[in-house]
């Protein structure tokens, strides 16, 4: 059975890091700086490249993943900045696993709740915080968040990441006319979806597998509801109930899934022959977000 899907780009296997920097990442991280918030995550199977495509490798330019591409343009942009504009850099680093949400630049804290306040948002209640002042600092950030995040090995990926993390970096800035402007971004590393036959996972590592599977199936069921929503594909299209509070996940990026967010999902496919039949939608492309700026 043969199935259509539309994306707004496909890469060859053949490209290159920077290439899928400037068609999923600069123009995203181009609208924080101008005080929209914006949002990439990285999504498919468990051993396609999502690591490394939001990681890649930070010490080597040519294979620099879109967060450290992303840290590097942001400060570019201060640096070249001649408005007399006072900028304030600061970053968090999380991970969801299992269902809790672990801070990974405070490894000993305990689990920390999702809170939502209608004029707030959805935050992060005792998420810790980083000043940052150079791409080199959000490098370090990072080498020490991806120490403590939890990896497991299985028949599918030697290290695979058994929790999503999402590296936020929030861009305030203050104008010389005393205006202020605020930008926040997300990059979302999710955990690979897995079909339990193939990884044989057991124990454990099999329980990991049901929450991450659940976890992205509420994903899944978010990005459903909104679709019918931005295409009315149903009479009462404008009303149906989008389950963001199903999962950790979807809650903490409800903004970004359906609101004042800029998102890009980047799918990542495994050209491997045992991942045949592992099908990946389209519907992402179809749902309509409202961007506006937060100053």
């Amino acid at each position: 059975r043969q199935s259509q899907f539309s994306f707004d780009h496909i890469f060859q296997p053949t490209c290159t890091q920077e290439e899928v920097y400037t068609h999923v990442g600069k123009e995203v991280v181009a609208s924080v700086l101008d005080g929209i918030n914006g949002t990439i995550f990285a999504y498919g199977q468990t051993g396609a490249g999502k690591s490394f495509s939001m990681f890649g490798k930070p010490s080597n330019p040519e294979l620099m993943g879109i967060i450290p591409r992303a840290a590097t343009a942001i400060f570019d942009r201060i640096q070249a900045d001649v408005a007399g504009t006072e900028f304030s850099v600061k970053c968090s680093f999380l991970e969801i696993y299992r269902e809790q949400v672990k801070d990974l630049l405070n490894p000993k804290g305990s689990a920390l709740k999702v809170r939502e306040a209608p004029r707030v948002g959805v935050w992060v209640e005792g998420l810790s915080s980083e000043f940052l002042s150079s791409p080199e600092d959000v490098l370090e950030v990072l080498t020490v968040g991806e120490k403590y995040r939890t990896v497991a090995s299985t028949s599918m990926n030697a290290s695979s990441s058994r929790s999503h993390s999402i590296f936020m970096m929030t861009v305030e800035q203050k104008r010389a006319d005393g205006g202020i402007l605020s930008g926040k971004l997300n990059l979302a590393d999710l955990a690979g979806s897995e079909r339990v036959g193939k990884t044989e996972a057991t124990g454990h590592t099999l329980k990991e597998a049901q929450t991450i599977n659940q976890s992205l199936s509420a994903l899944g069921n978010c990005i459903n509801a909104l679709t019918s929503q931005s295409g009315g594909q149903s009479s009462n299209a404008n009303t149906k109930f989008v389950p963001f509070r199903d999962s950790k996940l979807t809650h903490l990026l409800k903004d970004s899934l359906g609101g004042n967010t800029k998102t890009t999902l980047l799918a990542n496919c495994s050209p491997a022959s045992f991942n045949h039949g592992f099908k990946l939608g389209s519907r992402p492309v179809n749902v309509c977000l409202h961007n506006s700026l937060d100053s």
